[in-house]
């Protein structure tokens, strides 16, 4: 939803309070968070609001260090696998065996 679709604020106690609504939305329906945003916040406590993040150097440098791009694999991990899977076909080249199955 771009921001100025998003409804600012929520009506509660049959709108006698007025406050700010989470900015979260849902990946799958598309919906924004009905729920209240907190004090000084844009999401509510589910979304993060009571998130205050690493606070002392060494918390930001682990959590520096822990940043994974995609999470499930590194450049060294791939690096392995490619030099295993060549290693693998020169092994196949002298034993003269078949390298990868192919279907007829």
């Amino acid at each position: 939803m771009p921001p100025e679709t998003l409804e600012r604020t929520l009506e509660t106690a049959g709108g006698r309070i007025v406050c700010r609504r989470c900015h979260a939305k849902s990946k799958r329906t598309k919906k924004q968070c009905g729920a209240p945003a907190m004090k000084d916040k844009n999401v509510c406590k589910t979304h993060g609001g009571r998130s205050t993040g690493p606070r002392t150097k060494a918390g930001k440098a682990k959590v520096a260090a822990a940043h994974w791009k995609h999470g499930h694999e590194t450049r060294i991990k791939r690096k392995l696998a490619s030099e295993m899977s060549h290693r693998l076909k020169l092994y196949a080249l002298i034993l003269e065996i078949q390298w990868r199955h192919t279907s007829p």
